[in-house]
């Protein structure tokens, strides 16, 4: 399924017009893509935040420019301004219908693990996965049941349900999740000083940049 958003052309200087779009709320943006001319563009941040929130940055989008002519796109990076808190530069891809692209599918776990019930731990070691399909064919999820898991097993990305068209980019024998026996006081513990540790040292280094 496609998705529209309207975008409008951007000159390329000064560098003052792009401040200025930013400080309106607008995002600056190009449009790339095979055989064509860079499109400098810029859009609604707030309309932007909004697609990425329900549907995700693996769906295709369709640009609407102010000439009425549309653009078949997938996003390919998005800026952030991690001390703002804030978009601040997309990248669209234009894409053919009619040739497969490479993106990723989110991960869908379904059910309770019967290990889980046995006092196990459920860890996702991963929640998306590289796959190559038509842009029409791009899957908003890729589902696993883990229900029949007992402790020490595990499922492999070759057990997701694939659609028709999509091809998986990884090992099937990859690890999407697994039920871990339960942890003792000990191990617990030790994973929270790690934790904590971890989350120290990352705000150091913001407070550094």
């Amino acid at each position: 399924m496609s998705y529209k958003l309207t975008v409008q052309r951007r000159e390329s200087r000064p560098r003052s017009i792009v401040t200025r779009l930013r400080r309106e709320g607008r995002i600056p943006g190009v449009v790339y893509g095979k055989g064509i001319d860079n499109e400098l563009v810029h859009l609604d941040g707030p309309e932007f935040l909004r697609l990425l929130q329900s549907e995700g940055a693996t769906s295709v989008i369709n640009l609407t420019f102010p000439d009425g002519k549309t653009h078949p796109v997938m996003i390919r990076e998005v800026q952030q301004d991690r001390i703002k808190d804030r978009i601040v530069h997309v990248d669209f891809q234009e894409v053919n219908m009619n040739e497969p692209v490479d993106t990723e599918a989110a991960i869908e776990l379904e059910g309770e693990p019967k290990g889980v019930k046995e006092g196990g731990i459920l860890q996702q070691q991963i929640r998306t996965v590289p796959i190559r399909c038509l842009p029409n064919r791009i899957p908003d999820q890729l589902t696993v049941d883990v229900s029949g898991l007992e402790i020490g097993e595990s499922v492999e990305a070759g057990q997701l349900n694939f659609p028709e068209g999509v091809e998986l980019l990884t090992e099937e024998g990859e690890v999407v999740a697994s039920v871990l026996p339960p942890q003792t006081g000990q191990e617990k513990e030790a994973d929270e000083l790690a934790e904590n540790a971890s989350e120290a040292a990352k705000a150091e280094q913001e407070g550094a940049e």
